[in-house]
């Protein structure tokens, strides 16, 4: 199994995909006909979040720090440079933050340990082991198994850390959504296929439970 490219994919955010944690009324008061063309001025930086007055003050600071994020692609490394599958705490995470799971490529890991860090997010985040893939070629060379999210559970005892027995997988494992949840009995939730939004994905979850 051999990766044929120099350098992997990060997924920065398409306008579409981030005018979905913009209120969505296409109100017109930013000045745009529509919140997609709103989010394309945001992703530009020709205007910033807080540009929107329906947007909540928390989401609009996330959303500016995401946008102001380096974004190009990263060398990756033909031998797969893994990380170890060891559960890591994100800022300073409570027994109710998210459990999000991810690859044991260590370029991801690093990249939304930095996603989290820039937007003072909370989260813990569990690599799995795909042999160093990142989640697209794990995916692809069917390595993100429900058993190694299961294993990498077990050991580390996520169950003593966290309340609620929720996790996030990556949004291009999908597919992988019932085998994960049949065997880990623990709600699955599938996050944006852009690691750029989940902070804003954690934190739109959480205040729509709260509502």
């Amino acid at each position: 199994m051999v990766v044929e490219q120099e350098m992997a994919s990060i997924y920065p955010p398409e306008a579409e995909d981030l005018s979905s944690y913009l209120p969505e009324i296409d109100c017109g008061a930013c000045g745009f006909g529509s919140c997609v063309e709103f989010a394309e001025a945001v992703l530009t930086q020709k205007l910033a979040p807080h540009n929107c007055p329906e947007l909540p003050a928390d989401l609009a600071n996330v959303m500016a720090s995401i946008v102001k994020m380096n974004k190009d692609p990263i060398p990756y490394n033909i031998m797969m440079e893994q990380t170890d599958c060891r559960l890591i705490e994100i800022g300073s995470p409570g027994a109710d933050d998210p459990l999000l799971i991810t690859c044991n490529f260590r370029g991801t890991v690093h990249i939304i340990q930095t996603i989290f860090e820039q937007t003072a997010s909370h989260a813990f985040l569990l690599p799995i082991f795909t042999h160093g893939y990142s989640v697209d070629n794990a995916v692809a060379e069917r390595l993100f198994k429900a058993i190694d999210v299961w294993k990498s559970m077990q050991e580390n005892a996520v169950e003593m850390k966290i309340s609620r027995p929720t996790l996030i997988i990556p949004g291009l494992a999908e597919s992988q959504k019932n085998a994960i949840r049949q065997l880990t009995r623990w709600e699955v939730v599938v996050g944006p296929v852009s690691g750029f939004l989940l902070p804003l994905f954690v934190m739109k979850n959480k205040m729509e439970s709260l509502s």
